[in-house]
């Protein structure tokens, strides 16, 4: 175990209005952030233990441990993390002109970024989020970092960093180990596709890497061949660690909120010009006959993910996945309504609607390989 003391804070002038960790860190991209404090988040990343702290004005951070051999620039490390080169409040702008309830969302769900995370964690991380829910997908990550990871000693308590791939291949029986620490049928996915990477290139995370600079189906089409990784999988991995900001991850609940929110706007005879007016002809046409084809789909097929997925890119463009991630925020934070109450009787009393924050832990995690 590795300790160091605290350093000082240090603030990444980064106003609200661009980044607010508390949605950001919880909203279903990152799993392994703790609250440790007021407004405050830590996590192991590159090598180096990290604390962020969210003030009235801007984010600060600090440094509460390392390891020896820890090279990075950490403020560098964060501002690119966070993608702060890319403003939110403009992205909205241009949303709006589409939909103008972005015009809402951007009040209420202010600061709301998406992630540009290590490639290796996105990609182990997300293959454990098959039909699972945000608490256990944190708990098996959090498995994983204190099994194989290295574990820096902080004021607030050890932190793990994540594994690296050649470090899962160390062990030879890495199926077995993972099944006694919890992870079920995913055990398999993992020794398979740390196999498959370790086995196949000289260096995997480089390969990874590399498909930042690809094209958006090349770096699909290679996820897709790894074990315990399926269409949503292979877009979350595209959208947080790989650069395509227009991959959109589609599970159940975008599904409907493609239903309810735009397939029944585009078809309008009245909204539908107005929505699709800053599109070219071909794509006004090809947006008409994705809506089509979802209000003929009454659940989720192979056919209607993609054509979901493809409504998104076309309404929002090349940041449709940053939209897709807002308008999957905004819907979380709407409490359902509630029903009135029954008239007594003897009958079984009805349960109670989940809260905002049950139905995040739900929903945010159906996902589906």
């Amino acid at each position: 175990m590795t300790s160091s003391s605290a350093q000082p804070w240090i603030d990444l002038d980064v106003p609200a209005s661009e980044l607010r960790l508390d949605p950001t860190l919880t909203c279903g991209q990152a799993f392994r952030w703790k609250a440790t404090g007021s407004s405050e988040w830590t996590c192991a990343l590159w090598d180096h233990v990290i604390d962020l702290k969210q003030t009235q004005s801007s984010v600060q951070y600090r440094v509460l441990g390392q390891l020896p051999a820890a090279r990075a620039n950490v403020e560098e490390a964060l501002r690119d993390y966070f993608q702060l080169h890319i403003k939110f409040d403009a992205l909205c702008d241009a949303w709006a002109q589409t939909d103008p309830d972005f015009e809402q969302l951007r009040k209420t769900h202010v600061g709301v970024r998406t992630l540009r995370q290590p490639v290796v964690e996105t990609l182990l991380v997300f293959i454990a989020s098959s039909n699972n829910n945000i608490k256990r997908i944190t708990m098996l990550a959090d498995k994983l970092c204190q099994h194989y990871g290295q574990s820096i000693a902080t004021e607030k308590g050890p932190f793990h960093t994540f594994p690296t791939l050649q470090r899962l291949n160390e062990d030879p029986d890495i199926e077995g180990t993972l099944s006694q620490l919890g992870f079920g049928y995913r055990a398999k996915y993992y020794a398979k596709t740390v196999n498959m990477l370790c086995s196949s290139h000289e260096d995997p995370e480089e390969f990874l890497l590399g498909l930042r600079t690809a094209p958006l189906d090349t770096a699909r089409t290679e996820l897709l061949k790894l074990s315990g990784v399926g269409p949503k999988v292979a877009d979350c991995v595209c959208l947080m660690a790989l650069d395509k900001s227009d991959a959109v991850p589609v599970d159940t609940h975008i599904w409907q909120v493609a239903q309810r929110r735009y397939v029944g706007r585009v078809l309008d005879p009245k909204e539908g010009p107005e929505m699709l007016k800053l599109l070219s002809q071909d794509h006004r046409d090809k947006a008409v006959a994705l809506a089509r084809q979802l209000k003929a789909s009454k659940a989720p097929t192979t056919k209607t993910y993609e054509a979901a997925q493809q409504l998104f890119i076309h309404l929002f463009g090349d940041f449709a996945g940053w939209a897709q991630g807002l308008l999957f925020s905004g819907d979380l934070g709407q409490e359902p309504k509630k029903k009135p109450k029954p008239t007594p009787s003897k009958r079984k009393s009805t349960q109670s609607l989940p809260s905002a924050n049950e139905r995040k832990m739900r929903l945010r995690s159906n996902v589906k390989e």
